[in-house]
């Protein structure tokens, strides 16, 4: 039985606002996300942002007698960790709102971890001396 077009047209604009809240939504969570790690000696804590930059950084006093590229390999290894743990949090965000089988779940996850692949274990950093 054919519906009313009215009613049709009602039904698909109540569909359109939804997903336009849901997205917004989604969006507004998005960016609150951060995620942080530490190095395994506790040297360097690192968090990042909803876009995987640095937004915090912690050295002890301990990894400031550290050889500079030591240092920076510590950074860099400790905000890799962070950047993945991102991508784990966006994905637990997204599946929640949406489902594990939705198609956005598996873009916005499969996007960031792309972006910011698993990291090894503690194990592969520490001092470089």
């Amino acid at each position: 039985m054919p519906q009313d077009p009215e009613e049709l047209l009602a039904d698909w604009q109540w569909r359109v606002q939804r997903q336009t809240e849901t997205t917004q939504e989604l969006s507004r969570r998005m960016q609150q996300v951060t995620a942080s790690a530490e190095s395994r000696d506790g040297d360097v804590a690192v968090t990042v942002d909803h876009a995987g930059g640095l937004s915090g950084l912690t050295l002890t006093d301990e990894a400031m007698r550290l050889a500079p590229d030591d240092l920076a390999r510590l950074i860099m290894a400790t905000s890799r960790r962070a950047q993945s743990r991102l991508s784990d949090e966006m994905a637990d965000l997204v599946k929640g709102m949406f489902g594990a089988d939705s198609a956005t779940t598996s873009f916005v996850a499969g996007t960031y971890a792309d972006r910011f692949p698993a990291q090894p274990s503690d194990g592969h950093e520490g001092r470089g001396r």
